[in-house]
């Protein structure tokens, strides 16, 4: 769905910074001068300065057209660069104002790198047989400083735009509006600022791109002192000749440790139906946006709720497909489709106000477009989101989600929270506690200690099933497999060879696993019970503090059991001072229930999880060399 195209345009000649009511044309070195004095420009000149008359959008399509349509990328005349959330005013172009601040800027470069949807790269150059020009673009001079005006100003580095709790207060008002008014959703956001350490941002972009190469991955220096980069899962437009894709992200759920993690976080998120409703809105919206661009009957969704998983996060994405009506191109559809509806809601208008009654400030680069736009008319557009700004040492990470009237307002704050996870971590900063715990990607926690293996352990296999994936577990923690060797991990079998072997010269120091752990916590008087069949089920794991194993967080781990321990029994037992009060639990489930339970007195841990599977996390095998550790003590 997402084609691997990319451009790289460094040093460019001409800044064209976009308002309202036309542009602002800057020459950036010796061929930028030299075009821009060109004949064939001048009465471009004219019509596109500020309070010209053409507007901006017609501006930039003239500008294009002066470079005819190329036949391939080498020849191609590119425009790159970004629009501010504020570029939807683009649409009612407005008379000349005294306002300063651009709603965005684009680069025009004759020399550019690019990479095509198959992922070769090429260094395209445009050529001009004019004299001047080609003079100018072998022999360029110095570039030239930037007169630009500067960007607004950053807020307070430690300011963010409301305290822990004040976003989800803000959600139950709009909420409470989106109930009693015509809107049919919402989309809200919040900025978090932190001020950088010694990491840079080209640094930080190239971290970022490794770890999280979403469909829309951008950094951008706009020219006055501002550094915008990001890995955006919203590619809002792509354009080949006349036919136009968008592919809407909706529903955002974190992404769990590993792949099984993973794995659970989309099975939530496409059990969601609050979050399908929303891509739906999302949809529909953004397909009344094309609608009147392309051909009657031609605008189709092409594919439904497709997963997506990025770093932190896994999504859902919608894909349609339309082609353009003669004489609409892909200006048109930007300008249609600035502050998208999933940035917005729906209706636009009256989304755009409550937008501005609720949030803290101006949004901004956030919900912007990140674009290039090409002469022969092709185009890619990406939503500016999971986006840092930097200026003057401050990092600015804007986030937020789409409400519909079901939403739950801390569900939505937890939300915008794991979205900026990503960039902090890029940025090398602090990441809270709940969300590093929570969120797939961060450092290994260190935990408890593990404690001293043993050089070798006994197996005792009574015909389990994944007998051979124990002994591998066992081999790859660096252990000799030896019957005469204590302690033992005991697997499989019946009543009587769980009591063979426990009550053998051995006595005790066992890492039981599965039934054969319940068995043996049965023969020593704990609640035990049948069950059905419990095969390839998996268990949330809860760490009880003070356990080892170095288990600081909840993970997920493997079954295979006929047996089952009753906990609310066991705990029972516990209180009356029975013999279950010999036994310590290390994990619970989330009903309370033990999952691993040890005893001193004979160095004994019994899983009733199967921390060698696969499918556990690897924090489950932490535990079972905690354990090993624990029994030859």
């Amino acid at each position: 769905m997402h084609p691997r195209a990319a451009l790289l345009l460094v040093d460019p000649s001409l800044a064209l910074r976009v308002h309202a009511d036309g542009l602002e044309i800057e020459a950036l070195d010796a061929f930028g001068v030299a075009l821009l004095e060109h004949a064939a420009l001048a009465a471009w000149r004219r019509a596109s300065k500020r309070g010209g008359g053409a507007g901006a959008i017609a501006s930039l399509r003239a500008f294009l057209s002066h470079f005819g349509n190329g036949d391939d990328a080498g020849d191609d005349a590119i425009l790159a660069g970004a629009l501010r959330f504020e570029a939807h005013r683009l649409a009612a172009p407005v008379a000349a104002s005294d306002d300063m601040a651009p709603l965005g800027v684009l680069f025009f470069s004759p020399r550019t790198l690019q990479r095509d949807a198959a992922g070769a790269w090429q260094h395209a150059s445009l050529l001009f047989a004019d004299e001047a020009l080609a003079e100018a673009q072998a022999a360029p001079r110095p570039a030239l400083r930037s007169g630009a005006p500067g960007a607004p100003a950053m807020l307070d580095a430690a300011h963010d735009d409301f305290p822990p709790g004040g976003y989800a207060q803000v959600v139950a008002r709009a909420l409470a509006q989106l109930a009693s008014s015509g809107l049919v959703s919402l989309t809200l956001s919040q900025s978090f600022r932190r001020r950088l350490g010694a990491r840079s941002p080209a640094r930080a972009f190239a971290e970022l791109s490794a770890v999280n190469p979403a469909p829309a991955t951008f950094m951008l220096d706009t020219g006055d002192g501002e550094c915008v980069f990001g890995a955006s899962p919203d590619l809002q437009l792509v354009v080949n000749g006349r036919e136009v894709e968008s592919l809407p992200v909706c529903g955002t759920v974190a992404r769990g440790h590993g792949p099984v993690g993973e794995a659970e976080a989309l099975r939530l998120l496409f059990n969601e139906e609050v979050d399908a409703a929303s891509l739906a809105v999302c949809s529909d919206a953004l397909r009344n946006d094309l609608a009147p661009l392309c051909e009657p009957g031609s605008l189709q969704l092409l594919d439904r709720r497709r997963p997506m998983t990025l770093a932190t996060v896994v999504h859902a994405v919608d894909r349609l497909h339309g082609r353009l009506r003669e004489g609409v191109d892909a200006w048109d559809a930007i300008v249609a489709t600035a502050a998208p509806v999933m940035l917005t809601g729906t209706p636009r208008a009256a989304a755009l106000a409550a937008i501005a009654a609720h949030e803290a400030g101006p949004r901004g680069w956030y919900g912007g477009l990140v674009l290039e736009v090409r002469a022969s008319g092709g185009a890619r557009v990406g939503t500016m989101l999971r986006a840092a700004v930097v200026r003057d040492g401050v990092a600015e990470v804007r986030t937020g989600g789409d409400l519909l009237a079901e939403s739950d307002p801390a569900r939505e704050e937890f939300e915008t929270r794991i979205k900026a996870v990503s960039l902090w971590r890029a940025l090398g900063l602090a990441v809270a506690d709940d969300l590093q715990q929570s969120v797939a990607g961060g450092p290994a926690s260190p935990g408890s200690p593990l404690g001293v293996l043993p050089e070798a352990v006994a197996l005792l296999d009574g015909g389990d099933p994944f007998g051979a994936a124990v002994a591998e577990t066992l081999r790859g923690f660096g252990l000799v497999l030896d019957p005469a060797a204590a302690p033992a991990v005991l697997v499989g079998g019946d009543n009587a060879f769980v009591r063979a072997q426990a009550s053998s010269a051995r006595r005790g120091r066992l890492v039981a696993l599965g039934d054969a752990a319940a068995r043996l916590l049965r023969d020593a008087g704990l609640p035990v019970r049948a069950t059905p069949p419990q095969h390839g089920r998996l268990v949330t794991c809860l760490p009880v503090a003070g356990a080892p194993g170095g288990a600081t967080r909840a993970f997920v781990a493997m079954r295979y059991a006929t047996l089952a321990l009753d906990g609310v029994m066991a705990d029972a037992a516990r209180d009356r001072g029975t013999a279950a009060t010999e036994w310590t639990p290390w994990l619970r489930d989330e009903a309370g229930a033990p999952l691993v339970l040890a005893r001193a007195a004979d160095r004994s841990v019994c899983f009733l999880i199967r921390p060698e599977s696969l499918l556990s996390d690897p924090l489950a095998r932490d535990l079972l060399r905690a354990a090993l550790a624990f029994a030859a003590g």
